[in-house]
């Protein structure tokens, strides 16, 4: 087995104590998986800048190839990343993904996390940094519209695992799924 480090990048207001991580981890840790699920901070109300420098803290500790998987407003966080550190990474796995639209800072009236979406995202420059790019969305996300996940997917031009019960995938029963797709992408 290649040996790699998986970090995860939660999303807004989660924790890895929060959804599915708490399900998942057991699992990773029965695999003898290197990994690392950060705490990001900021509650309601977090910033960009400190979420990068927190998961950039957590890549400087390993020379491992790199396995970057966000859910939700994490996966903006893991393209955002990607632009500004430029890093190869195996694998990027996007779980309820953003599309690269500005309008996305509007959302909860624009209190919860503007400056997340302050500029698009160059994706002809971060297309490259990463073997495989995976979106998993479900069809009745009553958080992130599907059709954004559509829309990320065909920028990366990435493979597209469509649900039609999954809701947000934030669910403690959702962690099969993620482990699944990591399992066959990563021969565990």
């Amino acid at each position: 087995m290649e040996d790699f480090k998986i970090i995860f990048v939660h999303g807004y207001t989660a924790s890895s104590k929060a959804d599915w991580y708490p399900n998942i981890i057991p699992e990773l840790e029965k695999l003898g998986i290197d990994f690392a699920i950060p705490d990001l901070p900021g509650g309601e109300h977090p910033h960009v800048k400190v979420w990068l420098r927190v998961i950039h803290q957590e890549v400087l500790k390993t020379n491992k190839p790199l396995v970057l998987v966000g859910h939700s407003l994490g996966t903006r966080v893991v393209l955002l990343y990607l632009e500004k550190y430029k890093p190869k990474v195996k694998l990027v796995l996007l779980i309820a993904a953003f599309a690269n639209r500005l309008e996305n800072a509007n959302r909860n009236d624009g209190e919860a996390y503007p400056d997340f979406f302050v500029n698009k995202i160059d994706i002809s420059k971060i297309k490259s940094l990463s073997e495989k790019f995976i979106v998993m969305h479900s069809k009745d996300d009553n958080s992130i519209p599907y059709q954004q996940g559509v829309e990320i997917t065909q920028d990366l031009e990435a493979e597209l695992i469509t649900y039609s019960d999954r809701s947000h995938f934030y669910k403690p029963e959702n962690a099969p799924y993620v482990l699944e797709v990591l399992r066959k992408e990563l021969n565990l």
